[in-house]
């Protein structure tokens, strides 16, 4: 049974037009245990009538904080959610105000429709409680879809996520040394760091004792083994010592974008659209952790096993489009130089990142507890519980990192 939102009518009633009121609202879950995990997402049906009895729906996601005390701590929700509330009100309407004075319309297209957001029934806090809400449109009834995290995106897929990220990373670049003082002023605020991911000593060996298990089946993995205790022992170092990278790859990162944060729309077959979701996590650092991160978590297997740096180069190239497009100087913007930071970025704190990510994301449908009893203790997970291609992606990442001197 899901839960409701209260007084959802203050929401939405900047919306309303010819004197409509809402005569009934329905709630349900929109995704299944395992799907999201730092907040509760209800898909919403508004149903509106106005004076002369004609009715309309509105199809709403209202996104929540989530049930437990763990993952609010976790997710560092009393900051977190009010970054993605900006990203809403404030980011993306002064990035595309930047797009139209630059030329370029809709720079950023690639957001849902915010309807309002509040963070909590006192119009008076400024603190983020359980009535904290952000109301969205229902992408899926415009046939946007979340495709399947287990697979992973094929090629055409993967690149038109590439190039809209690529969009938005060049869009921040452009706009924080076009415009500097409005940069600092209203998206830097916030952008600053407010999510580490913390592990004990022994929680760090005893997940590293289950992928050395699981990797060294593969022979090829055998001689980097030793590289996966260090790495899980030093994500906690490297969540207190950031490296940022050069500062001119430096601009707003995701930090959490792989398959279950974008949405698709398809036309006969092929990826025409997309919808970045989940900005909670948002920082300021290197376009680099965006990239290695939706590469090695989200790209089907048999595209990432002989096509990471095609991929790396497509990234690359619609960066440079979107710079050229809002006359940013490029001469700095090697691709060599781009390499560099990719390997500058992979070598601190990645590695581990995705080491730890892969759990969540390659755990079979049904394996997974609810939010409101998820346990950091999932991570130590038994084989039987993980999708083939969590071993296949978990392999690969060891093997390829140690091939490029990434760890």
């Amino acid at each position: 049974m899901s839960q409701k939102i209260k007084f959802l009518e203050n929401i939405i009633a900047p919306h309303l037009q010819n004197n409509q009121k809402i005569i009934s609202c329905d709630f349900d879950n929109l995704l299944s245990a395992g799907e999201n995990y730092g907040s509760v997402m209800l898909q919403i049906t508004i149903k509106l009538q106005n004076d002369n009895g004609d009715e309309e729906n509105i199809y709403c996601v209202g996104k929540t904080v989530p049930p437990s005390e763990m993952l609010w701590n976790l997710f560092n929700t009393k900051i977190t959610f009010k970054k993605e509330i900006a990203i809403y009100k404030t980011i993306v309407p002064e990035l595309n105000k930047y797009g139209e004075e630059c030329g370029v319309k809709n720079l950023i297209k690639f957001t849902a429709k915010c309807f309002g957001a509040r963070i909590s029934l006192d119009p008076s806090s400024e603190e983020v409680d359980h009535d904290a809400v952000i109301l969205l449109e229902n992408l899926k009834t415009q046939n946007y879809k979340v495709c399947d995290r287990l697979n992973g995106f094929d090629e055409e897929c993967s690149k038109l996520l590439l190039g809209d990220l690529a969009t938005m990373h060049a869009a921040v670049i452009g706009y924080k040394y076009a415009q500097p003082e409005s940069f600092e002023k209203k998206i830097y605020p916030f952008l600053k760091k407010a999510y580490a991911f913390n592990v004990t000593e022994s929680f760090a060996d005893n997940f590293a004792a289950v992928i050395k298990n699981a990797c060294a089946k593969n022979p090829d993995c055998i001689p980097h083994l030793h590289k996966i205790t260090k790495a899980l022992r030093e994500i906690n170092y490297y969540n207190e010592n950031p490296v940022k990278g050069k500062d001119i790859f430096a601009t707003l990162t995701h930090n959490d974008y792989w398959v279950n944060n974008t949405l698709l729309k398809f036309e006969d077959g092929k990826p025409i659209a997309n919808k970045m979701v989940d900005f909670q996590l948002i920082e300021y650092s290197s376009l680099a952790h965006d990239v290695i991160f939706f590469l090695y978590t989200s790209v089907n297997m048999d595209v990432i096993e002989n096509k990471v740096d095609e991929l790396i180069k497509f990234y690359y190239d619609k960066f440079m489009e979107t710079l050229t497009k809002l006359g940013h100087p490029t001469t700095e913007y090697s691709f060599e130089s781009m390499l560099e930071e990719f390997a500058i970025i992979a070598k601190y704190g990645q590695f581990s990142h995705l080491l730890y990510m892969f759990v969540p994301i390659c755990m079979l449908k049904g394996k997974v507890k609810s939010l409101s009893k998820f346990d950091l203790n999932e991570l130590i997970f038994e084989e039987s519980s993980m999708h083939e291609n969590y071993f296949r992606r978990m392999q690969f990442t060891l093997i390829d990192f140690s091939r490029r001197g990434w760890i």
